[in-house]
């Protein structure tokens, strides 16, 4: 007796999660139990608890910007249910944060890429695939314009120190033209299944869901900067918003590349290094980030619970027809 395919894509979800949940776990008690808790525990005690309260529903907020910022990606067609795609989307945030190499896109592709009740859909993969991909891009120029408006007196300095001539410009823009037809020849030369995916991710890029996306990226970073706002107030040392931005910049740098569960550590040492550029002594910027890392843990802790609540009172009754 052969297994349904559908029954059989089931069990391979289940199996998956099931591997990135058990390793994310052995990671993190692994990792936690070289925390030093007591340090902890001072940094807690010393900060005022109602910047702490604002930096937490500050953090929350954003991990709802960044479940809209990948909404507003993913086109109609393959479109999953609201409450499907927003509690997906929130625990792969969750997973990404809580687990190395951010397994969280692959829980979100995996639960996300079969259609409804179970049914995959043409070419569903490859355009959720696309979306994930296309909002990593729209994240990174997010950033990359919240730290340049941050910074904009030393960067006016360095454009004007870096600003190539007119020759040169003309010798890039050439460059650029060729590299551009070079890879549209190869595009059409690539198998079919390699060629669409490329399509439909140019696709996104081009198409105004892509605007929005980064409109929303400068959104969740302000929110991140925010956060980060209102910790330093709750650590003592208040800091104007253009330097938490940029610290929230330097921190982004040091977990560009996720090496340990929930970046515990590295996180910390990024962005106390940071905070240490703009006056705040080091033991207290240690405090800070900290804190900083339990605000941001908590919001996604927050959003989850909340969607979680959402979903059994408001969505479940709706799709069975109660009251």
């Amino acid at each position: 007796m052969t297994t349904p395919p559908a029954s059989r894509r089931k069990t391979l979800v289940r199996v998956a999660v099931t591997v990135i949940l058990l390793g994310g776990g052995i990671g993190a008690i692994s990792t936690l139990h070289g925390m030093d808790w007591r340090a902890f525990g001072g940094a807690l005690a010393g900060v005022a608890l109602v910047p702490l309260a604002i930096a937490l529903a500050v953090s929350t907020l954003q991990v709802f910007a960044q479940l809209l910022r990948f909404y507003v990606l993913v086109p109609p067609t393959v479109m999953p249910p609201l409450w499907e795609l927003l509690d997906a989307t929130a625990i792969g945030q969750l997973l990404n944060y809580a687990t190395p190499l951010r397994a969280g896109d692959a829980y979100k592709l995996l639960r996300l890429a079969p259609g409804v009740a179970g049914e995959a859909k043409t070419g569903r993969f490859g355009t959720l695939l696309a979306a994930l991909l296309v909002e990593r891009a729209a994240d990174v120029v997010g950033l990359f314009i919240m730290a340049a408006w941050a910074s904009l007196s030393e960067l006016e300095a360095w454009w004007l120190s870096v600003l190539p001539s007119a020759g040169t410009t003309w010798k890039i823009a050439i460059a650029f033209v060729a590299v551009a037809l070079l890879l549209a020849v190869l595009a059409r030369r690539l198998p079919r299944a390699l060629g669409s995916f490329f399509g439909i991710t140019w696709g996104a890029l081009r198409s105004p869901r892509f605007a929005a996306s980064i409109g929303v990226a400068l959104l969740t970073w302000t929110l991140d900067a925010g956060t980060l706002f209102w910790t330093t107030r709750a650590g003592g040392y208040p800091l104007p918003f253009r330097a938490v931005m940029q610290s929230v910049f330097v921190l982004n740098l040091g977990i560009a590349m996720p090496i340990t569960v929930g970046n515990i550590g590295v996180f910390e040492a990024a962005l106390a290094f940071a905070l240490t550029r703009h006056g705040v002594p080091a033991e207290r910027a240690l405090a800070i980030a900290t804190v900083e890392h339990f605000a941001k843990f908590s919001g996604l802790g927050l959003c989850v619970g909340m969607l979680r609540l959402a979903r059994i009172t408001v969505w479940r009754p709706a799709a069975t027809g109660k009251e």
